[in-house]
């Protein structure tokens, strides 16, 4: 998957794609800093977002994040260290997305959604990250497809059944990856020419490259 994701960061230099990073599910913080790596300044802000003490709202044990482990891995290996970085403890199903909003220039260009796996976490996530994710930004959905967690993939039925302005564009690796309306078909070019053996399906109507 990492390797999707160091060409999703080319796809989006190409594209003009510019802003922070955003991960709601940090666990110790592995992706994010995947993700926080394509973030070309950091005067773009970054945020990460999880229960980490709050393990008791944790109602699907979907993940344990641990923000002291975090702090220390983002000091240790994230390429800014952390610095453009605010780590919020919130369930992110009671998150009002205003208090991320930011000018639309500095709008994260990169979203990753490892959150409550439940439907109605999974939705409330996927509204938050189209409403915040920049015009030429990508988001990450994980474990689209786990025999653990179907509500991840229900979710999205659902949340694409309401003629969203969030596309999905690909799948593959146990991930989605979705992108505005806007942008869906340079990216979905863009997927076509990196995955030339992968084939274009249909998810609620919509096209995407599916390996």
């Amino acid at each position: 998957m990492l390797d999707v994701t160091f060409h999703a960061y080319h796809m989006m230099t190409e594209f003009g794609a510019k802003g922070g990073a955003l991960e709601i599910g940090i666990h110790h913080g592995r992706f994010f800093m995947a993700i926080n790596a394509m973030v070309d300044d950091e005067r773009y802000p970054s945020f990460a977002i999880d229960l980490f003490e709050m393990q008791d709202l944790n109602i699907d044990g979907s993940g344990k994040g641990n923000r002291d482990q975090f702090i220390t891995n983002l000091e240790r290996f994230d390429r800014y260290k952390g610095r453009n970085v605010t780590v919020i403890s919130a369930d992110s199903s009671r998150l009002d997305p205003a208090s991320l909003e930011a000018s639309p220039e500095m709008r994260p260009k990169v979203i990753s959604i490892d959150g409550g796996h439940t439907v109605e976490h999974t939705l409330k996530d996927l509204k938050i990250a189209e409403t915040l994710i920049a015009d030429k930004g990508l988001v990450f959905l994980d474990d689209i497809i786990h025999r653990h967690w179907p509500g991840v993939f229900e979710a999205v039925i659902l949340f694409l059944h309401q003629g969203p302005t969030l596309w999905p564009v690909f799948m593959g690796y146990n991930k989605m990856i979705l992108t505005p309306m806007s942008a869906h078909s340079v990216y979905k070019a863009k997927f076509d020419a990196l995955f030339p053996e992968a084939k274009t399906v249909q998810v609620a109507g919509y096209d995407l490259v599916a390996i």
